[in-house]
């Protein structure tokens, strides 16, 4: 199975002991650099997503989890999988609520 390209958004709204405000699953890939390395890239677009010329590997899932406003403002990563089912099946268990996919054309 191909993977394809996914923004997702799941609120955590209801869960006031957890200091999660909400989770994006977003697609990134590696791409290669000038130096011989790889550059993790996370994809804002589909035409990002086909633009694959340095690309290396497949594309996966990362899921981030954005902190509420009094405890941290800024984001981490939670997880990496190949599978966006996976990825999914882990947010929504995560807040019991339906992850929303989104998509917004620059």
């Amino acid at each position: 199975m191909i993977n394809k390209f996914y923004q997702g958004h799941c609120g955590n709204d209801g869960n006031s002991r957890s200091h999660f405000r909400s989770f994006d699953i977003v697609t990134e890939r590696e791409i290669s650099d000038y130096e011989g390395g790889t550059i993790l890239e996370s994809l804002k677009s589909a035409e990002d997503y086909y633009n694959d010329e340095e690309m290396v590997g497949e594309p996966f899932y990362a899921v981030y989890g954005s902190f509420k406003i009094d405890f941290v403002q800024s984001s981490c990563k939670i997880m990496i999988t190949d599978k966006l089912e996976e990825a999914i099946a882990i947010v929504e268990h995560l807040t019991g609520n339906k992850v929303q996919e989104y998509y917004y054309h620059e």
